[in-house]
């Protein structure tokens, strides 16, 4: 089965939701948000401490977190009750969050994943077939999977996603760091681990050991993963605690957004990485896999074949006379939003509310 991808996206224009005025999250009566930092992916930056290879230092940035300021991340969904669990948990608190989504998932419930955009989150990608050992992998078939994921969570959603990027199993390589950085994507690695993956993590568990991560680090990234039932199950009570320790939420937007490489779109074949392959009959493979996904496990899916020739056509017209006057400021749903004017500079996210400061990247 092929799915042929139709992106249209436009460029220079804000790659986050912005909820409308009324949002809790905006309102400074109600909210557990400080602030909204808009992250500069120019180069390649680095954002996080975990890093799987030491010589992607060289990539690394700083969010500008103060003390007791911390950014809430997903990974691999969307992904039925436990993903909607999430979600409505971060709007009971007024937080917003960043979701790196799995190409795949992303086509099996499109719905779902526009839910992450609706409610205001962030959206970046996390591959497309979930990977495990991205950092042994050939280095064409790493591109392939980092091009693929983004293209399929664009797809899904229905409009551009930030270039936030994060490896599975934070895996990352020098080779394709290397290449997201010239494709002006972010790496995104973490400060806090919630372990949630972790072989016998329970909410109870899950709970202790982030809250007791986050204390020893003062602030920083975290990891959660939307699937998981032991992540649903447990943060309310994490947000809840962390409210009362006098923490606050920083939402991460980006100001540039995900373009497709336009030489991988010329080329459909290069989108054709080798299938995983089933190790027993289809059916059998199928059903197992199938299992695996309700336990929360994304990486067995077998890989599609994605081509992108539509969306050559699709971005070299629609671009054009959407963004040919795409300059400045833009207006959308109650909140200013600067735009990149393309000479590299770190962007802003400037709400109505006054209370929110700008964050920059230092």
């Amino acid at each position: 089965m092929r799915f042929v991808l139709s992106l249209i996206l436009a460029g220079g224009v804000f790659s986050g939701a912005l909820a409308s005025d009324n949002d809790c999250a905006y309102d400074p009566k109600t909210s557990a948000m400080s602030r909204i930092i808009a992250a500069d992916s120019t180069q390649g930056a680095l954002y996080g401490t975990a890093l799987n290879a030491p010589s992607n230092r060289a990539y690394a940035r700083t969010l500008n977190l103060r003390d007791r300021e911390v950014v809430l991340t997903f990974d691999d969904g969307p992904l039925g009750t436990n993903t909607r669990s999430v979600l409505n948990t971060l709007d009971k608190h007024c937080v917003k969050a960043t979701f790196f989504s799995v190409g795949r998932m992303a086509l099996a419930d499109p719905k779902l994943l526009r839910e992450y955009d609706r409610r205001g989150h962030t959206v970046g990608a996390h591959t497309f077939s979930h990977p495990f050992g991205m950092d042994r992998m050939a280095p064409q078939d790493a591109i392939a999977e980092i091009e693929k994921g983004f293209a399929a969570v664009s797809h899904a959603l229905g409009k551009p996603v930030a270039p936030f990027f994060r490896f599975p199993g934070l895996r990352d390589s020098p080779e394709a760091v290397a290449y997201l950085a010239s494709r002006n994507i972010s790496t995104w690695s973490v400060d806090v681990i919630s372990g949630d993956t972790d072989p016998g993590a329970n909410a109870a568990k899950v709970t202790k050991d982030v809250l007791a991560r986050v204390r020893g680090a003062g602030k920083g990234i975290l990891l959660f993963h939307d699937i998981k039932k032991p992540t649903a199950e447990a943060l309310d009570g994490i947000i809840t605690a962390l409210r009362k320790d006098g923490y606050k939420f920083v939402h991460v937007v980006s100001n540039t957004n995900y373009q497709p490489n336009p030489e991988m779109v010329a080329n459909a074949d290069a989108f054709r990485a080798r299938p995983e392959k089933p190790t027993s009959s289809n059916a059998r493979w199928t059903a197992a896999a199938r299992a695996e996904i309700r336990a929360g496990s994304v990486d067995v899916m077998r890989t599609e074949w994605v081509e992108l020739q539509q969306a050559n056509e699709q971005l070299t017209g629609k671009t054009r006379s959407e963004t040919s006057g795409a300059r400045g400021a833009t207006q959308m749903g109650g909140a200013f939003v600067a735009t990149s004017a393309g000479n590299g500079q770190t962007g802003g996210a400037y709400m109505a509310n006054s209370w929110l400061a700008t964050g920059q990247i230092q």
